[in-house]
């Protein structure tokens, strides 16, 4: 993403030091919606979920579901997290992108 397309509240800065801490395949923009026909967006800079952040989820995921979903936004949000915790529209629309961020992939199982 050239520095034209970034979204407003992002620099190549806070991606390039973003990605030297956490990875060049870690770190993600998502776009969350402003509104429900989805014609404004804002852009936050998000990591992809690690196994830890999955297990801390998961683990509040049945019991305490609320706690389970903030796990997952506070955790891997790096900009413009107290406005999204703030905002149920944004809130929601961040925990969903984070969901698909989560590196799911189904094995093929054979006979030996």
């Amino acid at each position: 993403m050239n520095k034209e397309a970034l979204p407003q509240g992002i620099t190549a800065e806070m991606i390039a030091e973003a990605k030297a801490k956490y990875g060049e395949n870690n770190v993600k923009i998502l776009l969350l919606p402003l509104d429900d026909e989805g014609h404004e967006t804002k852009g936050v800079l998000a990591l992809v979920p690690s196994r830890s952040v999955v297990g801390q989820f998961r683990r509040w995921a049945d019991t305490d579901p609320k706690k389970a979903d903030e796990i997952l936004v506070k955790n891997c949000l790096l900009s413009s997290k107290d406005e999204v915790l703030a905002d149920d529209g944004l809130f929601y629309g961040a925990l969903s992108g984070l969901a698909e961020l989560i590196p799911v992939r189904k094995a093929i199982v054979k006979n030996c």
